[in-house]
């Protein structure tokens, strides 16, 4: 445990900073999009959504590139560094269009970064204690999206550009630092090609389960991260600070619990973990817009801890069902699926709020997620119906 306890605080940190950087710019999109280039709404919310896009596309490519290599770290420092070189360029790009392009290329770039961060992690883990390595990746994971959003609107505070420069030189501090501190993990059974990657994790059922609970928990991050503001703001008249806290409320026990809960599900099993959390998850989202605001608070700090066994449980079942040598593909893969249901997410409760209002839209989106996690059943049953932990 000693031996591995450095490099993956090492990996956690990273993780901090590259999702710190995800929602460090989002509070000042205004200003960089809309007022600096008489742009729209529209093609503001497009400079998140052509970022989802490169990860979807890029997290298995890069993943199945590394698995052929049999190398992490040079990955890592070059997407970090690549990123830099990216935010930096946008400050300067001469219109919109321009900067979405650049936009998206910094996206593939980032993505290579952190998805590899996720999977060395799962190299250097004994396969014992995939949950509780996991489950401080995933700490850092979520402190790091929590932080960036309010300190990225302060650094916004002082020009429009400022944060752009700002998460250059943060991309710049994670590719010294995983430069410098970052170590491969000797991966021995290679797969033959980039394709022969990519067909196994396209062909291999197994892992669909995982799969759906990483696009389940980012789904319902996106959802919660852009209607749950606005059902308080037009509804209860809350401030923008009120609204923050509730956020909090959601995402410190997330971070928090990460890890507790991922060492519960390596000793008591992942399945049930995922299966009960999954479902208790889905009721309490949909519950949301018909509890009133003291029981909203209550509800999301509960859902919170609730979310965070789901992460650590099915990254944990993904290092147990992923073959050593190919974790940076089915990574990938993982990440891609969550990538899909965060970018799917706020124009969904956007067109469900307009529909049937607030609370309707939080209940469907609730019911989404519970037709996921029901989903996801039938393929974690055995042959005699009874749930359990697919072997190797």
């Amino acid at each position: 445990m000693a031996s591995i306890k450095k490099p993956v605080m090492v990996i956690a940190g990273l993780t901090f900073l590259a999702m710190f950087n995800q929602t460090f710019i989002v509070p000042s999109l205004k200003e960089v999009i809309i007022d600096r280039y008489d742009s729209t709404a529209a093609m503001a919310s497009l400079f998140v959504t052509v970022e989802m896009v490169a990860y979807m596309i890029f997290g298995v490519v890069w993943g199945a590139v590394s698995d052929k290599r049999g190398e992490r770290r040079i990955f890592i420092v070059i997407g970090f560094f690549g990123s830099a070189l990216l935010y930096y360029t946008m400050s300067l790009a001469p219109d919109v269009t321009t900067l979405l392009a650049l936009r998206f290329v910094q996206g593939a770039l980032t993505v290579m970064a952190w998805s590899l961060l996720m999977t060395l992690a799962l190299d250097i883990a004994h396969a014992k204690r995939y949950g509780a390595v996991m489950g401080t990746v995933g700490t850092g994971l979520a402190l790091g999206i929590g932080f960036g959003a309010p300190i990225g609107g302060l650094v916004g505070d002082l020009g429009p550009l400022y944060p752009l420069y700002a998460a250059s030189a943060l991309f710049i501090l994670a590719g010294a630092l995983a430069l410098m501190f970052l170590e491969d993990s000797p991966i021995k059974n290679k797969p033959e090609s980039i394709a022969t990657a990519l067909k196994f994790v396209a062909r291999d059922r197994r892992v669909l389960p995982p799969f759906m609970f990483g696009f389940a928990e980012r789904f319902s991050a996106g959802y919660l991260v852009f209607l749950l503001p606005l059902y308080l703001a037009y509804e209860f008249g809350a401030e923008p600070s009120v609204r923050g806290m509730y956020l909090a409320a959601f995402l410190l026990p997330f971070a928090l619990l990460q890890y507790p809960f991922g060492k519960l599900s390596d000793r008591r099993g992942r399945i049930p973990m995922l299966i009960v959390g999954g479902f208790a998850y889905a009721v309490m989202i949909g519950l949301l817009g018909y509890v009133g605001q003291a029981g909203m608070a209550i509800l999301m700090a509960t859902s919170g801890a609730v979310a965070a066994m789901l992460l650590p449980a099915s990254l944990g079942l993904l290092g147990d069902l992923t073959p050593k040598g190919e974790h940076a593909t089915y990574m990938g893969g993982f990440n891609a699926l969550g990538s899909l249901g965060f970018a799917v997410a706020p124009p969904l409760a956007m067109l469900l709020a307009e529909w049937g209002g607030y609370p309707a839209a939080l209940a469907i989106g609730g019911a989404i997620i519970g037709l996921t996690v029901l989903g996801s059943v039938p393929l974690l049953r055995g042959p005699r119906g009874q749930v359990r932990e697919v072997t190797r």
